[in-house]
């Protein structure tokens, strides 16, 4: 009975197995620590291309000589810079036209001040479902830009 007890407790009074044990509890939070900085990491670069596109969009938009090409120029601006970043499709883009701070309508491009474009894309962030984040995130920006007075957009 003695040789029994002091193998036994020699089996408990060890540290063998202890690293497994500990490896196991935080692999897992280590995993869900690397999964959040990537949502995040993912998050801010589709942010920043949405910010892109809306401010090269409202760029091309401002050059534009008639409203109808104002908002193709801006579409195609946001498409180009959006391509294969947007889950469904095409970004949506808005085209708005203001003259003192007042929106006016598309009627009135000769004479508007200001332009200013919405762009918007639905982004899908499924790899991060696990951790919470939604799986699809609609992305948006808005920018404007003066219209150069001296151009005949008449």
């Amino acid at each position: 009975m003695r040789p029994l007890r002091r193998v036994y407790r020699r089996f408990l009074s060890s540290d063998r197995g202890s690293m497994a044990v500990e490896f196991v509890v935080a692999a897992p939070a280590l995993v869900l620590l690397l999964l959040l900085v990537a949502a995040g990491g993912q998050w801010l670069n589709l942010t920043g291309k949405v910010g892109s596109a809306t401010r090269d969009a409202v760029r091309s938009a401002s050059l534009a000589r008639t409203f109808a090409d104002a908002q193709a120029n801006a579409q195609t601006a946001a498409q180009s810079d959006l391509a294969g970043v947007c889950s469904g499709g095409a970004p949506a883009t808005k085209v708005q036209l203001f003259t003192n701070g007042a929106p006016v309508g598309a009627g009135d491009f000769a004479v508007a001040q200001d332009i200013e474009v919405t762009v918007s894309c639905v982004a899908n962030l499924a790899a991060f479902h696990v951790i919470g984040f939604p799986v699809s995130q609609t992305f948006g920006d808005t920018a404007a830009a003066p219209l150069d007075p001296f151009v005949d957009r008449g």
